[in-house]
């Protein structure tokens, strides 16, 4: 940020965005902030200079206003909400400006804008304050002449003629002013001697005396300043009368000379006009050519005009306004936007300020101008970036649903529809992670390219966020004319996208919804088609899907599950049961794998296949996840005070588990925590799911395995089959997924699949272990093919805790009196 050295009083709120937004301006080493409980807490007279306030959106916002208006009146604020502000609550309770931060907009990008907005406000109003005072000035340095005791001239040094005397000079000398003015200074007292060629600089003070038309002499201190006036020199001369010295102190100065000074160094351009809006003076800032100064005294903003090639609208405006500020005595203030001959854009805010001139009785017009280019181009900067997608160029959610909301209100036909259509990118997650956020961000440009060269000028597209696209069409015949106009954008975006040297083929599952049939508003409207899209993943995405009340249905009971299961953890309705693991070679129980179940006090047991996928895209996985951990460590540690023989037991872990950058210490410290010997516990896992996120998980598990902890590859075959990823994570155990096992006695091809798998694991050092076996036939193929361990429902159903331990101590008691099959 290029922010210079200012102050934010920020009102505290319990809320991420609040800690977000004071973590970014803390980053800011140009900001002191300081954090108020609210903002009716700070105490007026103890905030800083250049101080800018944020507070929230609530239900005191008004009252909030009112004080700042009141008591820092010279400070902007910035209006913070979690929420979108309306047009209406923005007029409503925002800065004039409209400054605001909302949560969905929110980014660093946009605080530096509104920040750096800020602080050019404050400098604004710091420099208007700073004119104020140099009007004040001069107005004060008018009085003093006129009403100084001192005696003062203005002297032509060439001719040495009195150009202009105040009043004590009239009462002084005895003369008339007009008998004075015009007269050589000789006549009343000796000249001063002067190099003309020479800017004249400080005083040049002697004592002498000054004749009056009496004939006595007045003895005086005099001082001389030569000051350049419009290009010739003027020499200023001040006579006081050392007999009133006591009562006067301070030399006054040239007035139109200090004026011009003070007024040559400002930032803003400053011009004179006469009261026939003729120029008079004008500063290096309102013009830098010095050529064009000189040339245009006395003229006006139309001849401007013509002499600098400008519009007509420019010298006209100019004149409407100055009309205005003279007919009302009235200071007027306007926006206008110069554009030269180079194609320069410069935005102006111009003030007129009618002055009653005393000597002339005239009006002459102070016009006063502040360049606002930068606050211009960030205003509409802050416009675009409210309103569109800053990397795709296309509309954001904002101008989404406002053309959308747009689009119902004004559908009245029958005959047509309006489609909402809503996707995603399959898999972008794994691109972004893969390959690198920067040519994820280019796919998403390229997408938003694509999607513009297929809408017409009545679609809207936009993308809402991430991968998140949305697009409205209006006038749609048919839900067959929808279906087309989906598979085209699923066509379209199924071409090779050409990335830095390199094909790149995505997909997207795609959702619709149609009006007036599937809602009748834009949020309605927009909730069916994300959850079609969801169907559309569900059916194996590349696809789409039409909105449907069984999708409705299936959103409700989704969101039953979902909210049921958070309380289940708190209300200890999930229960541990455990599969066991049976030896081929010792037909001893020598593992078991720990399954969750759920008791639900209304519905009573939750099938898995219910409440695990609910969890998986809620993230309650994760505490899910860490109970189950807690919870086999614990019973672990409990059959080994009863004496149970030793076995691993095999724990099931979510790719969102891998994820987390502290999951691998947290199991570590949980079997420290229950003192289980490392080899005790196998964690399981998918090969997707180790695809989800592959070096968070090669660095996990190369963590564990370092300390002992068994990693076994579960549903083997059926997923990405990555051999090298497979290599890498250094697993111990393949678990043949049940698909393979459940014809093997039957079918060739799977019994040639699972002697593949475990010959290879075999190569590999690594055991092998199948699931869903259920009868003899099963049994002995797998153990004539090498494989290692069994489970299924040939040996037992997962079972709870206590009945477990029961099947463990009578199953190995039986087999002992057995011969172990060979």
């Amino acid at each position: 940020m290029s922010l210079k050295q200012i102050t934010i009083y920020i009102e505290e709120f319990d809320h991420d965005f609040y800690n977000r937004i004071l973590r970014d301006i803390t980053n800011i080493e140009t900001c002191n902030v300081h954090s108020f409980h609210s903002i009716l807490d700070i105490k007026p007279g103890t905030i800083q200079e250049s101080a800018v306030f944020l507070f929230w959106n609530d239900a005191t916002v008004l009252e909030k206003q009112k004080f700042i208006f009141e008591q820092f009146p010279e400070s902007p604020y910035i209006l913070l909400s979690i929420a979108p502000l309306s047009p209406s609550e923005l007029t409503r309770a925002a800065h004039p400006t409209f400054l605001h931060l909302s949560e969905p907009s929110y980014t660093v990008s946009i605080l530096d804008l509104v920040l750096n907005f800020a602080e050019r406000l404050i400098e604004d109003m710091n420099r208007s304050i700073a004119y104020d005072k140099i009007r004040e000035k001069v107005i004060v340095l008018q009085n003093v002449f006129e009403e100084s005791l001192d005696i003062l001239m203005q002297i032509d040094p060439g001719t040495k003629q009195i150009i202009n005397a105040n009043k004590q000079a009239v009462v002084v000398l005895e003369y008339p002013l007009e008998e004075i003015v015009g007269k050589e200074f000789s006549f009343f007292m000796p000249p001063v001697e002067v190099d003309e060629d020479e800017e004249f600089q400080g005083n040049l003070i002697e004592s002498t005396a000054l004749k009056t038309k009496s004939g006595h002499l007045i003895p005086t201190e005099s001082s001389f300043r030569l000051f350049p006036v419009n290009g010739k020199m003027a020499i200023w001369a001040t006579f006081r009368d050392i007999t009133e010295r006591k009562r006067s102190q301070e030399q006054v100065k040239n007035q139109k000379a200090f004026y011009e000074f003070i007024l040559d160094n400002l930032d803003s351009d400053i011009a004179v006009l006469n009261s026939n809006f003729q120029y008079e003076y004008t500063n290096p800032v309102f013009l830098s050519n010095k050529d064009i100064r000189k040339w245009i005294f006395k003229k006006t903003d139309e001849e401007l005009a013509a002499r600098l090639d400008l519009p007509n609208d420019f010298h006209e405006k100019r004149k409407k306004y100055l009309e205005i500020a003279t007919k009302e005595n009235e200071i007027v203030q306007f926006e206008e936007l110069i554009q030269d001959s180079n194609d320069k854009v410069t935005y102006l805010l111009r003030k007129y300020i009618p002055i009653d001139d005393t000597e002339t009785d005239q009006k002459r017009i102070i016009s006063f101008g502040v360049d606002i280019t930068e606050r211009k181009l960030s205003e509409e900067r802050i416009t675009y970036l409210a309103y569109y997608d800053a990397l795709t160029g296309l509309s954001n959610r904002t101008l989404f649903i406002d053309h959308a909301n747009q689009a119902l209100k004004n559908h009245k036909s029958t005959e047509t529809l309006l489609a909402f259509y809503f996707f995603d990118i399959d898999n972008f997650k794994f691109i972004n992670d893969s390959l690198g956020h920067t040519k994820g961000d280019i796919l998403l440009q390229m997408v938003g390219a694509r999607l513009k060269r297929v809408m017409t000028e009545v679609d809207t597209v936009a993308r809402f966020g991430g991968d998140e696209f949305a697009i409205l069409k209006v006038d749609v015949p048919n839900k067959s004319a929808a279906a087309e106009f989906a598979q085209k954008i699923l066509d379209i975006l199924s071409q090779p996208f050409h990335i830095m040297g390199r094909d790149l083929f995505t997909t997207i599952s795609m959702g619709i919804a149609l009006s007036p049939n599937d809602g009748i508003s834009s949020s309605e409207l927009l909730k069916n088609s994300d959850m079609a899209m969801y169907k559309a993943k569900e059916l194996g995405r590349n696809n789409y899907k039409f909105y449907t009340n069984e999708l409705i249905l299936r959103s409700e009971k989704r969101l039953y599950i979902e909210n049921s299961l958070r309380k289940a953890i708190q209300n200890e309705e999930l229960l541990l049961f455990f599969q066991p693991k049976i030896s081929t070679m010792t037909n001893q129980v020598c593992g078991a794998e720990a399954l969750i179940r759920w008791k639900h006090p209304e519905r009573g047991w939750v099938p898995p296949v219910e409440f695990i996928p609910v969890a998986e895209d809620s993230g309650i996985i994760e505490r899910i996840g860490d109970w189950v951990l807690e919870e086999a460590c614990r019973l672990k540690k409990a059959w080994k005070e009863e004496n149970l023989p030793t076995f691993p037991v095999s724990i099931n872990v979510s790719g969102k588990q891998l994820a987390r950058a502290n999951w691998s210490h947290r199991v570590q410290s949980t079997i420290l925590q229950y003192d289980i010997n490392p080899e005790e516990i196998e964690l399981e896992l998918t090969e997707s799911s180790i695809m989800e996120n592959p070096e968070k998980s090669i660095e996990a598990f190369e963590y564990l395995s370092g300390l002992g902890i068994k990693v076994s590859i579960d549903d083997f075959g059926t997923g990405y089959s990555s051999l090298s990823y497979l290599k890498k994570i250094n697993a111990d155990v393949l678990k043949i997924d049940r698909s393979f096992v459940i014809d093997l006695e039957l079918n060739e091809d799977d019994r040639a699949i699972c002697k593949a798998i475990i010959n290879m694991a075999h190569s590999l050092g690594m055991e092998v272990i199948a699931e869903g076996v259920e009868n003899h036939a099963q049994r002995d193929l797998l153990h004539d093919l090498g494989c290692h361990m069994i489970q299924g429902y040939l040996y037992s159903k997962p079972l709870p805790a206590l009945e477990f331990v029961e099947f463990v101590k009578k199953f190995n008691e039986s087999a002992q009196t057995k011969e172990p099959k060979l």
